[in-house]
Parts: C-alpha cells; structure tokens; sequence
C-alpha cells in the first residue's frame, strides 16, 4: 500500500490541537497505513514535503492545518494522481466546514482521529483551484476589508491564538471596517456569455470558489460548484463603516443577492486593478501589495480530493 503523509502546520490554530493531530496520526498507524508525519512551523518547509510526497507516490497527503495551510499545500499537488485531505486544525476552517468535515470543539476531543479514519475510507473528486498572480488558491483571493482584516491578524498573531482565534479575527475585522475608506476599482470578468467590466468605489472585491465566507459566518452563494471550471467575483460598493455593516446585514439575512451595491461576477478568468497598490490576501493569508493588479485564472479539475462518504448533503455541502 502506498504511504499516506500527514503534514501538520504548527503555526496554524491552537496550539492545544497538536495533541489531536497526534492522535490522528495514531489511529491511522492502527489501521496500518505506512503513515509519514511532518509538522513544521513553516510553510515552506511543509510546500517542499508535499513535493516530495508527489515524489514517493503517496497515495494521499493529508493536511492539518487552516484554510491558507490548505490552499498552499493543494497547490503542490495540483495537476498529480496524490489525493488532497484535510482535518481542521486552524482558526476558522471554513474549507472543511464547506466540506462536512467535522471540526474540533470542547465536548469533541476526538474529531481529528476520526476525520482522519473518514478520509482514508472516502473516495476521490477532481475539483478546480484558482491562480491569482502564480500563486494556487484553494477557496478566495481578494483585495479591501478582508485582506486589510488579514493583515492585521497577521501583525497580532500571536495575541489573537491567545485571544480565541475565530473571535480575535472578528473583533480585527470590525476595527478594520472602521477605518474604511473604500477603493478606486476597475473589474473585469472573463465568463461564459463574455467579457464584462466594472468599475467604481468598494468596500472589497473577492473571487471565490465556495459559498462560505466570513469564517464561516455569512454564506455568499447557495450552490457551489466545485468543478465546473468557474469562479465568482463577489464586489461589494461602499466606502465606510456603516455601508460594510449594511452589507453584513444584508448577507445574513440572505438579501444580497440582486442588491444594487453588491455585483456577482462568474468567470474562469479575473482581472483587479487599483488606483494604487494594496496588498491583498489568499485563502486568508496575506500577500504584499501589487502594483499591477490581481490577475485569476481557474485551473478546471485539477486538485483530487478525498470526500467523505457521510459528508452531509445539502446547501453547506460543497458536494451538492
């Protein structure tokens, strides 16, 4: 049987989880998998063992870590007969979330170990990733609010782990959104019934490749679909604390959709061009500014990914 890698990002999360990615990786050795565990704090050493999974043939990487963790790592196996899992061990993981992945909370100390026996017994599906500047993308990239939010935790990260992390994110999004002034943007979407072109002032201009968003909280589009070699461009008009807070509303209450202020732009490519360059984030992990632009493309059914048999279905399922 080929050998299964599990590569664990030790920065990611709370450092509380590293005892259930043990855990995991021992039930997996129970079951006799040829199991290697790399856990690193760095996301280029963990980006250098996936490639040497692809080289040994594994017959799976599995990925213990957060929304940015899985993203960096999908990439590595885009386009490559390894098959991609992934357990929760982050801040938000909303990937997974979108998956029906569980994740791990107090009451549940076991949810790795057992997520971790599910991937191995689950099929495969090829879905899309995105690239935005030559970077792999696995669920968003984006620009404004969100990636001023993400920035923001970075430069607290350490505070905000100990803070809770997913309420620590929330509180730097709401300070973020208070200093908004909103951003000169000129959008262009490149679709199935042709090019179109936006331009205006916003609050944030985001791709995505799944519906979820906001850790989790607010739920951008009803029914994604993973393979269908198309993204949406989510633009949300505005340039202060009280349209962000409008649009939030809105969201939560499902009422965005056809909303004047709030464009859905569905392509395979993206083009974002700014006034001046703002430095933006992918899968939630910031990127310096770019002087050009933000350039996406969708990589049509490039990634494998191991789906759960009793991931649940319906309109939280990325499987639907």
């Amino acid at each position: 049987m080929p050998p299964v890698w599990l590569l664990h990002n030790a920065r990611a999360g709370r450092a509380g989880l590293i005892p259930q990615v043990d855990e995991a990786a021992a039930a997996l050795a129970r079951r006799g998998v040829d199991l290697r565990l790399v856990r690193q704090p760095d996301l280029a050493a963990l980006r250098q063992a996936a490639r040497e999974a692809v080289t040994a043939e594994a017959e799976a990487v599995l990925v213990a870590g957060g929304d940015g963790t899985l993203g960096t790592l999908a990439g590595e196996l885009a386009h490559t007969p390894v098959a991609f899992g992934a357990l929760a061990a982050g801040t938000a993981n909303v990937w997974v979330r979108a998956q029906g992945l569980p994740r791990p909370s107090i009451g549940r100390p076991h949810t790795l170990a057992r997520a971790a026996l599910d991937l191995l017994d689950a099929p495969t599906r090829l879905i899309d990733l995105g690239r935005v500047n030559g970077t792999w993308f696995l669920a968003w990239t984006g620009l404004g609010l969100d990636a001023d939010a993400v920035q923001e935790f970075e430069r607290q990260r350490s505070a905000a782990r100990s803070g809770g992390g997913y309420l620590a994110n929330v509180l730097l999004t709401l300070e973020a959104a208070r200093r908004l002034h909103g951003l000169d943007l000129r959008l262009r979407a490149y679709g199935p019934t042709g090019e179109r072109e936006v331009t205006g002032r916003f609050l944030m201009a985001t791709v995505c490749a799944i519906g979820l968003y906001g850790g989790g909280l607010f739920r951008f589009a009803p029914e994604p679909d993973p393979a269908d070699g198309l993204m949406d461009l989510w633009a949300w008009r505005g340039a202060d604390f009280g349209a962000a807070l409008a649009h939030a509303g809105r969201v939560l209450l499902g009422r965005h959709h056809g909303h004047p202020d709030v464009l859905r732009l569905t392509g395979s490519r993206f083009e974002l061009y700014t006034a001046a360059p703002q430095s933006f984030h992918v899968d939630g992990e910031p990127r310096p500014a770019m002087d050009a632009g933000l350039f996406v493309a969708v990589a049509p059914r490039c990634l494998r990914v191991l789906t759960p048999r009793r991931a649940p279905r319906g309109p939280l399922s990325l499987w639907e």
